[in-house]
């Protein structure tokens, strides 16, 4: 069997609404009604394996330790992208890494790219009639090196690279875990989430005023208007100047090892997707989403970004007498 069909595509296409970095539910609408998925498509899903092809570098037994105990819905197999091609996905669900890529050159050239993970399963309909139901999207956010390595690719060398040496800011066991959990349960709830939903009125945010807050270390670097290098670093504390409570900045990989060791705090994450950021703020342990916040053409966290999170956790002390 072939390789299951990722391509990056070259066309002009609209901008593919997201919440907290993912979104459940079909993503080929622009507009999304709970009942894009059918409680048949449901249950077919929960009958079937669901396959996600993991990366070359990645450790089997922390991913195992990460995502089977909150991925309930079905059965998760964990199998190497090197296999992929061998693989066979009849009746089965999948989750794989794809991407958007929409090219515009009236006045100048820019290029925007999008890459995220996509989880499918191939079904029939009432006529008999095999379509590709999509159950959830996930943005994932290369570095901008890493950008800008594909951009000098074809089709074949990016999903490799993408698979194999690329860094992904947002790709560990940890991050994976919660972002994998939040899609699953909302699978499981039947309900949906996307349109730039965002979401800054949750009781449980009221934790962060006395618990701390990792922010991953990635977000210092200024990101050029495409993407291309690092154009410097922001400093810590004038990012941080409008968010009173407890914070500490970590590597990614650090957060993760905390996650998947239970340990009880809140963390960041943020994510560009070419001209769009959306920053979401993470409970480690139950993986409650307690904060997200969508902005179109914004390429760095600002303090202003912070302040907003600051908002929000005031206002839920408020409302709980705290």
């Amino acid at each position: 069997m072939k390789k299951p069909n990722i391509l990056i595509i070259a066309a002009i296409l609209f901008s593919l609404p997201i919440f907290g970095q993912f979104r459940v539910k079909p993503v080929e609408k622009k507009e999304l009604h709970l009942e894009d998925l059918s409680e048949e498509a449901i249950e077919k899903l929960r009958n079937s394996q669901t396959v996600f092809f993991y990366r070359a570098n990645d450790d089997l037994a922390e991913l195992r330790q990460a995502l089977e105990d909150v991925w309930t819905i079905s059965e998760l197999l964990l199998i190497p992208y090197a296999e992929a091609g061998k693989t066979d996905l009849k009746g089965k669900s999948f989750i794989i890494i794809e991407g958007l890529r929409t090219v515009s050159k009236k006045y100048t050239t820019v290029d925007n790219s999008y890459v995220f993970l996509h989880f499918y399963m191939d079904l029939t309909d009432k006529k008999g009639k095999e379509f590709k139901q999509t159950f959830a999207r996930l943005d994932l956010f290369p570095t901008e090196e890493a950008m800008k390595d594909m951009s000098l690719m074809d089709e074949g060398e990016i999903f490799d690279y993408l698979y194999g040496n690329a860094e992904i800011n947002n790709w560990s066991p940890g991050f994976l875990r919660n972002y994998f959990r939040n899609i699953n349960d909302l699978l499981e709830t039947g309900d949906g989430k996307g349109l730039y939903e965002g979401k800054d009125e949750v009781p449980a945010i009221s934790g962060m005023a006395n618990k701390i807050l990792y922010v991953p270390d990635y977000v210092l670097d200024k990101k050029s208007k495409m993407y291309g290098l690092v154009s410097g670093s922001q400093e810590p504390e004038k990012l941080m100047k409008n968010y009173p409570y407890p914070y500490e900045f970590k590597s990614a990989s650090k957060i993760s090892e905390s996650i998947t060791a239970g340990e009880d705090f809140y963390y960041l994450v943020y994510t560009r997707s070419s001209s769009e950021k959306y920053f979401t703020v993470y409970h480690s342990t139950s993986g409650e989403i307690v904060f997200n916040r969508y902005k179109p053409m914004s390429y760095n966290l600002k303090n202003s970004d912070l302040k907003d999170i600051a908002k929000s956790v005031k206002k839920m002390q408020k409302r709980s007498g705290r």
